[in-house]
């Protein structure tokens, strides 16, 4: 096995899974497992792990504080920092924060989180309402915030929730993502109909699932 990784064992758990992060690679498995299954199966899984462990390398190397770029709408803005006020000029393509994340990556993070929430917010104050009444589907709550691990969602007490980091993708695909959460106001599951729903109102739908796919990584990591 040309990967480390750290296995960890459940009586629980009845699958197998891999998750590659920053820290090292874990493999979780059922207590009973047959250890010469597990290691063919993670030599078939070899390289999707290095592929994995090379992509958090690229996002490392990307890291916004040192290169002092940020994703807006897809296009690349210049990120400053140490500003006497925070707010995003389209114009110039470029952030302005108050703080310095080379110096408190937590403050700075807070307030671009606070800031593509604001601008985010506005964009979908904007869309929202037009695809509500082109898919014939409503929501009582708007949220919009930092998610590691989800674009949005759309609860059944009628709560949509976007994740801020959109903000970085180009507008169409932020698109793709009001139609994917209103879909759900008719179909909870990702079955069939649901994806009809979405491919009559977003017939582009698969470009932009690769797009978040590709990029993801890059727009999530603050």
């Amino acid at each position: 096995m040309e990967f480390n990784y750290q296995l960890k064992l459940s009586k629980r758990r009845k699958t197998v899974a891999i998750k590659v992060q920053p820290s090292g690679v874990s493999v979780y498995a059922p207590h009973t497992i047959c250890k010469n299954w597990l290691n063919t199966w993670l030599l078939s899984k070899q390289q999707w792990v290095l592929d994995k462990q090379q992509s958090l390398d690229n996002t490392r190397q990307t890291d916004i504080w040192s290169s002092n770029t940020i994703m807006v709408y897809g296009r690349e803005y210049e990120l400053m920092q140490g500003m006497a006020e925070s707010y995003i000029d389209h114009k110039q393509n470029k952030v302005h924060l108050k703080s310095n994340g080379l110096i408190c990556k937590e403050t700075a993070n807070v307030e671009l989180k606070l800031l593509f929430s604001d601008a985010l917010t506005e964009y979908l104050l904007f869309k929202l309402p037009q695809y509500c009444t082109k898919m014939n589907a409503d929501f009582k709550t708007l949220k919009v915030r930092f998610y590691k691990r989800k674009w949005g969602s759309l609860s059944s007490n009628g709560t949509i929730a976007f994740n801020c980091a959109l903000l970085g993708a180009p507008k169409w695909v932020i698109d793709y993502v009001i139609v994917h959460e209103l879909a759900h106001y008719h179909v909870m599951a990702h079955n069939q109909t649901f994806w009809s729903i979405v491919s009559c109102h977003y017939p582009d739908f698969k470009d932009a699932k690769i797009y978040l796919k590709k990029y993801g990584e890059i727009l999530t990591t603050w």
